[in-house]
C-alpha cells in the first residue's frame, strides 16, 4: 500500500513539474528566415550568428561625419532608444542601433553569453558595418556595461562614452537570495525561468512614480518573445553576465582618459542610487547626471530630459578644437 502511495505521489509530482514545462513554450515559433523578414534594419554575419541592426541617418546638410553605437539594455531590444536617436540625429549623428544576440532580429545562439561574447560581437560588428575612425558608443543598463567593457579594451577607439542607469555597479535586491540562487542552477533555474519567468517579462510595464515620465517605448517588445530562444537567451545573460559589483571595469574605462557622462535616476528599482556614488570613485573624471525623477526607462519615458544631457556632452566635447587645429590657428593669428 505505501508504495502504490508513492508512485502516485510521484506521479502527481512529476505531472506538476514536467507538464508545464512543457506546455509553456509549445506556442513558440521557429526564428528562421521568415521571421526575418519583419525586421526594419539590415543583418551582418559575425562569428555567433546573424545579427540584425538599423542605422538612424541625419539629414545629408546637417550630417557632422561622427557615429554613434547605442547598446540597448537587458529584454528591449534596439528601438528602446527611438527617441534618443531622433536627437542625436537631428544634431548630425549616424546612429547604430544594433539587436544584441538573443534580443530582437538578431539570432539567438546557444553560447555563453558572457563579457567575452558581448565584446565580441560589438567589435565584429563595428568593423563589419566599416566604423573605423573613433567614434562616441552609449548604452542602458546591461547595454552601458557592455559599452564601458568595450571602451576599456578598445580606448584608442573611443570618443566618448554615454551611460544611462548603467547596471554593473550595485542592484537592487540580492545575488545571493534563493531565486538568484535558483536561476543559476542546472534544470531547476530552466524550470523557474520557463515557468514564472516568462510570465513576469510578458507582463506589463508599469513607471514606479506619477512623475516617472509617459514617452512612449515606440516599438513591440513581444514580438522578439514570440520566437524560440528569447527566453533561454535572457536567462544565459543573467548567469553569465554580472550584473552587480564589476567597479573595476568603470575604474579601467575612467582611467583610459576618453570622456565619460552617465545618467542615473532617484526612481531607478532596478540600478541602486548608490550606484552614482560608486561610479564617481570609479571615474572621478566623469560628468554625472542624476534626473530625479527618472526611472530605468527614463531614456524614452522622459527623453525631453535626458536628450539635452546627451546632446549638451556632446556639444561640449565638440565645441574644444583638436591640438592640431589650435596650433594652426595661433600661427595664423601670429602671421
Amino acid at each position: 500500500m505505501l508504495n502504490k502511495i508513492i508512485i502516485v505521489l510521484a506521479a502527481v509530482i512529476a505531472t506538476a513539474f514536467i507538464v508545464p514545462y512543457i506546455w509553456i513554450g509549445m506556442g513558440d515559433k521557429p526564428f528562421h528566415d521568415e521571421a526575418r523578414a519583419r525586421a526594419p534594419g539590415e543583418f551582418v554575419a559575425l562569428t555567433s550568428g546573424k545579427l540584425h541592426y538599423v542605422w538612424v541617418e541625419p539629414a545629408p546638410e546637417a550630417a557632422n561625419g561622427e557615429t554613434i553605437i547605442m547598446l540597448h539594455g537587458l529584454y528591449i531590444p534596439h528601438f528602446m532608444f527611438a527617441q534618443n536617436a531622433e536627437a542625436l540625429a537631428g544634431a548630425g549623428y549616424r546612429v547604430l542601433l544594433p539587436d544584441l544576440f538573443g534580443h530582437g532580429f538578431s539570432d539567438r545562439p546557444a553560447e555563453k553569453y558572457d563579457q567575452a561574447f558581448f565584446e565580441r560581437q560589438v567589435r565584429e560588428l563595428l568593423d563589419a558595418t566599416g566604423v573605423e575612425k573613433p567614434f562616441y558608443i552609449a548604452g542602458q543598463s546591461t547595454g552601458a556595461m557592455a559599452a564601458t567593457l568595450y571602451a576599456s579594451q578598445h580606448p584608442d577607439r573611443i570618443k566618448g562614452l554615454m551611460l544611462i542607469v548603467p547596471a554593473g555597479l550595485r542592484m537592487h535586491g540580492r545575488d545571493d537570495d534563493l531565486v538568484s540562487s535558483i536561476l543559476r542552477t542546472p534544470i531547476a533555474g530552466e524550470w523557474l525561468w520557463r515557468v514564472v519567468g516568462r510570465r513576469q517579462l510578458l507582463a506589463p510595464w508599469k513607471p514606479p512614480c506619477d512623475e516617472c515620465g509617459d514617452g512612449p517605448l515606440l516599438g513591440d517588445p513581444f514580438i522578439q518573445a514570440e520566437y524560440r530562444g528569447y527566453f533561454p537567451a535572457m536567462l544565459n545573460i543573467l548567469r553569465h553576465f554580472p550584473l552587480r559589483s564589476q567597479d573595476d571595469i568603470f575604474k579601467a574605462a575612467g582611467d583610459s582618459g576618453f570622456p565619460m557622462l552617465a545618467i542615473f535616476g532617484g526612481q531607478d528599482e532596478t540600478v541602486h542610487f548608490d550606484s552614482a556614488d560608486v561610479f564617481a570613485a570609479a571615474a572621478p573624471n566623469a560628468e554625472l547626471v542624476i534626473i530625479e525623477n527618472g526611472d530605468h526607462a527614463m531614456h524614452f519615458r522622459k527623453s525631453e530630459e535626458v536628450n539635452p544631457v546627451l546632446l549638451s556632452f556632446l556639444a561640449g566635447l565638440n565645441s574644444v578644437a583638436p591640438a592640431d587645429e589650435m596650433g594652426a590657428s595661433e600661427e595664423m593669428a601670429n602671421e
